[in-house]
């Protein structure tokens, strides 16, 4: 009887995909009657929680019970975002329902406004983040920024990008 062996050999040309995703985000605070912009955060990285990971890797498999994210929430946090982290700290307004879209170039865009009518009194604003559900505890992604005073007579434009490209 002759033994078989059977060997598994990687093609020596096998091309390896690496796929990087980067989310990045903008806040401005509007005058609520004019919509003057009267404060801009400009373009800021922000950074993925471990826990949004999970999420989008459940997601993405269509694992019973995941979802995609819907909210956004801004907060007073002035600590530097922790990817361990499931919630924003100290938040200023409710939960906000995002509107999301996607583009050809692999970016999906989530944009929300917060009305001055969500926020109870002024307030120094420095955090912002995306949520799969409208309670604490399901954070995707978030950042902090320099604090902006945040009054009554004001509404916060909050812009998401999440970029994903080969690596």
């Amino acid at each position: 009887m002759q033994k078989m062996q059977a060997t598994l050999e990687r093609p020596k040309r096998m091309r390896v995909s690496k796929v990087a995703i980067r989310g990045f985000l903008r806040g401005q605070i509007v005058d609520g009657k004019t919509g003057k912009v009267l404060g801009d955060t400009s373009w800021i990285e922000n950074s993925l929680s471990n826990q949004g990971l999970t999420a989008l890797a459940a997601w993405l498999g269509q694992v019973a019970g995941s979802s995609g994210i819907n909210y956004g929430r801004l907060g007073t946090q002035t600590a530097a975002f922790n990817m361990t982290q499931t919630d924003i700290i100290g938040a200023t307004a409710s939960f906000a329902s995002l509107s999301l879209s996607t583009s050809g170039t692999c970016t999906m865009t989530a944009t929300v406004s917060f009305s001055s009518t969500m926020l109870g009194a002024s307030c120094n604003v420095g955090a912002a983040g995306l949520f799969y559900t409208n309670s604490a505890g399901t954070l995707f992604c978030g950042q902090t920024f320099a604090t902006s005073q945040w009054n009554t007579n004001q509404n916060f434009n909050l812009t998401y990008q999440v970029r994903f490209a080969t690596a």
